[in-house]
């Protein structure tokens, strides 16, 4: 029985997001035959660990800011993770994101670790990073110290090796999996496209929309739904300027909503620059929406012959794709039909069986 120790890194820091839920589908999936995981820590919020999986921790109740509170749970988790490090038996470790505070544990204890690489975003677009964020160095050196490292896609594993250097023959690909959810739910708007998580630069959000615009100015029944964070006041002050501030909707989405705005979508249209993989697309497949998009980065690669593509630099490109869309229910059809045959690409038990057959070589 081979047994992996799991760190809190990002189960800390996250209550949602993609990392989180990567990692948790892999941990409460491995064949109870032969491999057994540990995930140590005393406070979680996370969505994934807490309810998909119905695992127990403690958590706070203040403070009533989640930031503030993570700090704390921070401090905490970290020395239970040290303590599982130092002095627990396991086989193998895996953390959760970047932080190097491991290695010289890992290192005296002669323990093997295997990192998973998301993305190069941060490598890609480095003026999109905070100042004091080590995201980048701390990277680099796990990825120059790991024993073998996890790519979740063609795209970001030749990233990996142009931009750190490292061997390819250190890389294993293993695109995410997915596991459908589906439930019953009802239409919360009426005729929209979707657009789906941040808006800041190489995502390529307003670039797209000045380009559409025009289909937005005429016809007054088309909106542009959006989920993730918020508008700020200089977003609300473009979309006045553009005279589309009445196209444009903002939802904090739960999950049961986020699956109603796929669902009954005219499209999802995903316009960025890079991605690591694009786990929307995927979420888009599988309640039968049609999926616009860039023809950039690794979305070929995920979507194939199941999306509508465009060139995420040419105005025309992406106006002339969002048209096609809005006017061909055959080419909707089509897609949706593709959509659901690409799914079966990328399931959670493929995903478990490849990362175990990294497991094994450790």
């Amino acid at each position: 029985m081979k047994k992996i120790l799991y760190d809190n890194q990002m189960f800390t820091f996250q209550r949602f997001g993609g990392v989180t839920r990567y990692f948790a589908d892999l941990m409460y999936n491995l064949p109870a035959d032969e491999f057994t995981s540990s995930l140590p820590m005393r406070f979680c919020e996370n969505h994934y660990v807490t309810k998909t999986y119905g695992n127990e921790y403690s958590s706070l109740n203040f403070p009533q800011n989640y930031r503030l509170r993570r700090r704390i749970y921070q401090i905490v988790n970290r020395q239970y993770a040290w303590n599982a490090l130092k002095f627990s038996d396991y086989d193998l470790f895996h953390p959760t994101y970047y932080s190097p505070y491991f290695l010289k544990t890992l290192k005296r204890r002669q323990k093997p670790f295997v990192l998973t690489i998301h993305d190069m975003t941060f490598e890609r677009y480095p003026q999109d990073v905070l100042i004091y964020d080590r995201t980048i160095q701390h990277k680099k050196l796990l990825a120059s110290k790991a024993n073998h490292i996890i790519a979740v896609s063609e795209n970001t594993k030749r990233d990996i090796v142009e931009l750190l250097g490292i061997d390819s023959t250190k890389i294993s690909v293993v695109h995410h999996g997915f596991k459908p959810v589906v439930e019953k739910v009802s239409p919360i708007f009426d005729r929209y496209v979707l657009y789906v998580g941040e808006r800041k630069g190489y995502k390529n959000f307003f670039q797209w929309l000045s380009a559409i615009r025009p289909l937005l100015v005429a016809d007054s029944t088309l909106k542009i739904v959006c989920t993730g964070n918020a508008f700020t006041t200089s977003e609300l002050e473009l979309f006045k300027k553009w005279n589309i501030s009445d196209s444009i909707i903002h939802i904090s989405a739960s999950d049961k909503e986020l699956a109603s705005l796929y669902r009954y979508a005219i499209c999802f249209v995903f316009p960025s620059h890079y991605e690591g993989f694009g786990i929307p697309i995927l979420e888009a497949f599988s309640n039968g929406c049609p999926v616009c998009l860039s023809n950039a980065s690794c979305f070929p690669e995920v979507a194939g012959d199941a999306a509508l593509y465009f060139s995420p630099n040419n105005a025309q490109s992406m106006y002339d794709a969002l048209h096609e869309m809005l006017t061909k229910e055959t080419l909707r059809n089509e897609l949706r039909i593709k959509g659901y045959e690409r799914l079966k690409e990328f399931s959670l038990e493929k995903m478990v069986a490849q990362t175990c057959d990294v497991y094994r070589k450790m």
